[in-house]
C-alpha cells in the first residue's frame, strides 16, 4: 500500500480547509444585501403605478372632454336651429331704446307654432327647454352661466333687439362639466370644463 508523506498529507488538509471557507462564503446574500435590493423594487414598483396613475387621469380627461364637447356641440346647434327658424321671441327691452337683453330665459315660437321656452336653471346647474305647457325637459347637466367679476351672474342669453322688438341676433354662452361617471379610484375626480359659445339670426328677420 502507498504512504502518503506528511508534507502531502498536510496539503490536502489546507486545501479541504480553503474549499469549505470558500463555499460558506458564497452560498447565499446576506442580509443587508436583501434589504438593498427590496429598497431599490419598491423604488422601481412606486415610479411605475406613478407613471400608471398620471396615464390613467390622462386618458379619463380626454375622453370626458371629447364626449363632453361633442354632446354640448349637437344641443348648441339644436338651439341655433330653433331660434333661426323661430319668430315672436322675448324677453323684449323694458325700454325701447335698450337694444341688448341680458337673461337666463329665452321665449319664441317655432316654425310648427309651438312655443319654445330656454333656461338655464344655475340652483341645479342644467339647461332646460319646455314645449308649449309640457313638463320642462333636460338638455344639458352641468351648465352654468358667464358671471362677472365680482361673481355675480350673467344672462346666459343675449339678445340683440332692433327698435325694441326685432331681435337680430341671440348669443349663447354656457360652460359646461365633464361627466364624471367614472368608478375607479386611480381615475381621479378631475373634470374640465368645456365653454361653449354661439351666435345666430332668425331667418325671417320681419315678423
Amino acid at each position: 500500500m502507498k504512504q502518503t508523506s506528511p508534507h502531502a498529507r498536510r496539503q490536502s488538509r489546507n486545501v479541504s480547509h480553503i474549499s469549505a471557507r470558500t463555499f460558506g462564503r458564497s452560498r447565499g446574500f446576506s442580509l443587508v444585501e436583501m434589504l438593498i435590493a427590496l429598497a431599490i423594487c419598491a423604488a422601481l414598483l412606486v415610479a411605475v403605478l406613478s407613471a400608471l396613475v398620471a396615464s390613467f387621469r390622462a386618458y379619463q380627461a380626454t375622453t370626458e372632454q371629447a364626449s363632453t364637447h361633442v354632446v354640448g356641440r349637437i344641443v348648441m346647434h339644436r338651439m341655433m336651429a330653433l331660434v333661426r327658424n323661430g319668430v315672436d321671441f322675448g324677453p323684449l327691452p323694458e325700454d325701447a331704446r335698450d337694444r341688448f337683453v341680458l337673461t337666463d330665459q329665452f321665449l319664441f315660437v317655432d316654425d310648427d307654432g309651438r312655443e319654445i321656452q330656454l333656461r338655464l336653471d344655475r340652483g341645479n346647474s342644467a339647461l332646460l327647454m319646455r314645449v308649449d305647457e309640457g313638463a320642462e325637459q333636460l338638455l344639458l347637466e352641468g351648465v352654468r352661466g358667464p358671471t362677472d367679476e365680482v361673481g355675480a351672474s350673467l344672462g346666459a342669453f343675449t339678445l340683440e333687439y332692433e327698435n325694441g322688438t326685432k331681435l337680430v341676433r341671440a348669443s349663447f354662452d354656457l360652460t359646461v362639466e365633464a361627466d364624471d361617471n367614472a368608478s375607479l379610484t386611480l381615475e381621479g375626480d378631475e373634470v374640465i370644463p368645456i365653454r361653449l359659445v354661439g351666435s345666430t339670426a332668425p331667418r325671417r328677420l320681419v315678423w
